[in-house]
This record gives structure tokens, sequence and C-alpha cells, in this order.
């Protein structure tokens, strides 16, 4: 049965409306969007064109007090940092990633914590309006389809819409460290040089290991590609030449995306300097070939403004994660420098350990906010429909699903959020639904999150599984899991204090804590102009 939302408050996000709410009907026939016309149109039914939508194979819903919104898309997540939430602060992102993931040798998880464990981010998602999610998938000691088939399982079976990448990484620890021949000790930089495989081995089962997962991926959501598989090379300074290029011929061959870290932090800024003969990991890139509209490149913060121009003319996207940026120190990205350039950005949680949350309200409204501090013209502040854009449309291209979802528009998949607009003090008073989203609404006002045209969250409890049982297993089988933590946090002193000394050299060669592309000055004045008449929210 088809359903028409009748004088819903719509955020269409499409190219007529962009972040502009208005009132319209909204028909939804099974996995689609029908029509969306303003409120009291007559509309067409699926079956019978030019007759009213109260037609008798049409459910009508009075949305009158409802805001619909395109489902919410993370672009860059890491689900199998859930059992690691909260186990670190106050430390980069290179210390960070000794204290927050398992230490080599350890076994690998069990198949049904695995599930567990991608559960909590499916449901923690969802209840949080989002809809779909890049996931970017790291298993120790390597990816196997016993590991990565559990997280295809749990988020099919929860109704996300979910593309999950396998990553990868072929450089030793010892060479992707700045000043790593001065900081580490012989027998240290030995024995991680010798603990890798050979790149050639490395690739070879990684390849061998990715064209299994994405046909595994293809058999769930009743084939229908709500699940889908995307190799991804962790990082350029943590993956050979050889590696991104393979990986970048298959995501092409496959039409699939291709995800990468790039320029998190002022350290990995610095080894490119030294790495590549003074160019920058950007150039690099372009250099191999690897650049393109299917590439989503998370964080891009340590930017040049020849950087800038290159991302613009390749069509890549960087995926914004303010949230983990500020917990671990690594930067701010320089938001209007890309917008300015025509640089397509999305946005992300990240890791939940890196950020400890997945709810993408939050992460909307602090990249609204933190922009604020490094431009004094606050006519060049993120608007509203920029940061909307990047948690829906941009978002969808940066996972995969440019043309499928994003937006609220005819044709497109029916992913989308229900707020009701009286239920808290979110929208009260209701003076602007776009402006009260990012800034005022988190999470509580949300009523129902539909994917492919299904209910999968109804006033606050997933439709499609039993979270409740389901998260009471995972905390007893975590509890087991992790008894062995302070052993591995222990494993890792040895370690710290030469990556924190990496660390202060990297700081002393440049100390801004700003990157190169956001301290340019722009030739705009700094004196705030008359602001326009008129919504300037519309992206």
């Amino acid at each position: 049965m088809a359903t028409e939302w009748q004088n819903a408050l719509v955020i269409a996000m499409d190219d007529a409306h962009g972040a502009v709410p208005f009132r319209a009907d909204v028909l939804v026939d099974r996995d689609r969007f029908v029509s969306v016309r303003p409120a009291g149109e007559r509309a067409a039914t699926p079956d019978t064109a030019g007759e009213h939508s109260t037609h008798a194979d049409v459910s009508v819903v009075d949305a009158t007090d409802l805001l619909l919104i395109p489902g919410l898309v993370n672009a860059h997540t890491h689900s199998w940092e859930i059992l690691f939430r909260g186990t670190s602060d106050r430390v980069p992102l290179e210390v960070w990633t000794l204290l927050s993931y398992p230490p080599a040798g350890v076994a690998p998880l069990p198949p049904r914590l695995v599930y567990l464990r991608t559960m909590v981010a499916a449901i923690e998602s969802l209840l949080g309006g989002v809809t779909t999610v890049l996931d970017d998938i790291g298993e120790l000691p390597r990816q196997t389809l016993e590991t990565i088939g559990p997280v295809f399982a749990a988020y099919d079976d929860a109704g996300l819409r979910a593309t999950c990448t396998g990553t990868v990484v072929d450089v030793p620890m010892a060479d992707r460290l700045p000043f790593a021949e001065e900081v580490l000790p012989a027998e240290m930089r030995v024995a991680s040089r010798e603990s890798m495989p050979a790149p050639e081995v490395v690739q070879r089962d990684y390849f061998a290991f990715s064209e299994a997962a994405r046909e595994l991926a293809a058999r769930h959501a009743g084939g229908t590609g709500r699940i889908r598989y995307a190799v991804a090379p962790s990082a350029p300074q943590r993956a050979t030449d050889g590696l991104l290029r393979r990986a970048a011929a298959v995501a092409r061959e496959n039409g699939e995306v291709l995800h990468l870290h790039l320029l998190e932090t002022k350290l990995q800024a610095e080894l490119a300097r030294t790495r590549y003969d003074g160019r920058t990991i950007v150039q690099h890139l372009d250099d191999l070939g690897i650049l393109g509209e299917n590439v989503t490149l998370a964080h891009g913060i340590w930017l040049t403004t020849g950087d800038l121009d290159l991302l613009a003319q390749s069509g890549a996207t960087i995926v914004h994660n303010p949230l983990s940026n500020l917990k671990l120190g690594s930067g701010i990205l320089p938001w209007r420098a890309l917008h300015d350039a025509g640089v397509r950005v999305a946005l992300g949680s990240d890791g939940a350990s890196s950020n400890d949350s997945l709810r993408m309200l939050e992460v909307v409204k602090v990249a609204a906010l933190l922009h604020t501090l490094t431009d004094p013209d606050y006519d060049e502040w993120p608007r509203v429909g920029e940061v909307l854009q990047a948690a829906t449309v941009a978002g969808a291209r940066a996972a995969g699903w440019a043309g499928a979802t994003g937006c609220i528009a005819p044709g497109l998949k029916a992913d989308f959020v229900v707020f009701d607009l009286t239920k808290t003090t979110n929208f009260t008073p209701l003076n602007d639904a776009a402006r009260q989203l990012v800034f005022s609404e988190d999470g509580r006002s949300i009523r129902q999150v539909w994917v492919d045209g299904r209910l999968v969250v109804d006033d606050g409890r997933c439709t499609l599984i039993d979270a409740d049982a389901l998260l009471a297993e995972f905390r007893a089988e975590a509890a087991r899991y992790l008894v062995d933590l302070p052993e591995w946090t222990a494993f890792r002193d040895d370690i710290e204090p030469f990556v924190r000394e990496s660390y202060r050299r990297t700081w002393a060669v440049d100390p801004s804590p700003l990157p190169q592309a956001a301290r340019v000055s722009s030739p705009r004045s700094t004196t705030p102009a008359a602001r326009p008449t008129g919504r300037e929210d519309t992206p």
C-alpha cells in the first residue's frame, strides 16, 4: 500500500528547494517517492494518474505537525570501534591508535560478537535518524568472510542502507611515522617491518577477499543492493603506490566507492613532505591517477590551496568529521576554502571510540558551529543549507548512493525521517525548521525512520529487530572479551614514548594549529558586508 503524507513540512534537499522548508503532500509507494507536490494539489496515485490521493490504495497521514527530511548519511564511521568506546581521551590520533585498537596478534573476534558489535552501531544510527552509513571496517589479524559477513547481516537485519569497506594496510608502522628513523629504536623498526607481510602478499590476499566479500554483500537485502562492499586502502601513508593503484582500478571496474583517510593529522602532512620530495599527498594521489568522482576522502584537514584545486577538478568528496577531530586534536578542516574551491563536503561521525558517539545530529550541529572560530567574516560562516547538504545529498554520493537517495524527490529511494514538531521543545516556537533542525534538535523529536520504504524506527523503537535483547547479549559478550583490555594497553606502553616524540618534533616544525588552506587570506574584505535579503540557506 502506498502512503501519502499530507500537508507535511518538508526539507527536501532537492535542486528546487534545497534546505528551504515548504508544505507538501509526499506520496510514497513501496520503496520510492512517487510525488512531492505543494500541499493540497491533486496528485497521481501509483495506479491512476490524475485521481486524488485519497484513492483506496493509498493510506493518508495528516502530517500537519510533522517534518519530513531525507535520511541522514554517516559518510565515515568505524563500527568496529564500538568495543573500545570510552577507553581513552586527551591523546592525539597516533597515540589513540595504540590505545583504542586491539594489538597485533590478538585472536579474531567470534562472528557472533562481530554481528552484535555492528548491531549496536546500527541501532544507534537508526534511532538518530541515520538511514545510510559508510562503515570502514578493520579486523585483526585480518579481514575474512567470517568476520565481514556478520557486518552485512547486522545492517541487513536492522534495515539500514550500508556501504561496508574492507580496510587494508601494507606499509609497516615504522614507515608511516615522521622522524621514525630518528625516534624509533633500531630493533623496533626491524620488528615492525618484519612483522608486515610483503606488499604483494597483502594485495593478493586482500583483492581475493574483496571479490568474495562483494559477492556476499550482494546476496543480502534480498538482492536489492542495499548492502554493498567497497575497497578501502586505509590511507596513502599506510598503503604502497601499488596497492593504491590497484584499489582505484578495482573500484572503477566495479562502479563503487574508493574510500581513504586523508591528511587527518599534522604528522601525516609532515610525513608526506619528506616522502614525496616536497609534494603533498593530494598531488601524489593525482600523479597516481587515484582521484576521481568515486573517491571519498575522510578528514582532509591539512590541505594546501593547491590541494583544493586538484580535489575540485577531480570531483572527489571530503568527509568532515568535526567531533573526532576535536577529541583527538587533529585540526580544523578548511570549510569555507573547500566550498569556495568547489570541493564537495560530506559529514561523518568517525569511529565509536574516536568520537565515542555515532549520533549524526551532533555532527551536524558541531559542523555548523566549529568554523565560526576560523574566520572573522561572519557572512562566510557555514550556512544551514551547506551543512544539511553535507549530511544528506553529499553524504549519499560519498557513500556510493548518488542519484538513489539523499533528498526527497520523485523516483528516489524512500529513505526519510519524520520529526514530530510538537513532541519536544526543540521546534517550539516553530520559527525556522531548518535552523532548528541544525541547532536545536537532538533526536528526541524523531517519530519514525524509513529506509527503502520500510518503517525501521517507530516511536523510539527499532521495528525489525529486538534491540533490547541484542544489546543485553552484546553487553555480556563484550564484558568477556574486554577482560584482557588492561593487558593490551600495557602492551603499548613501550611504544607510546616514541610516538610522543614524533608528535613533538612534527609540531616543532610548524606550530600553527590551522592548515595552510585555512590560513591564506582570501581577496574579500574581512569587514562583513551587508547581509543579503532573502533566504541564504539553500546550497
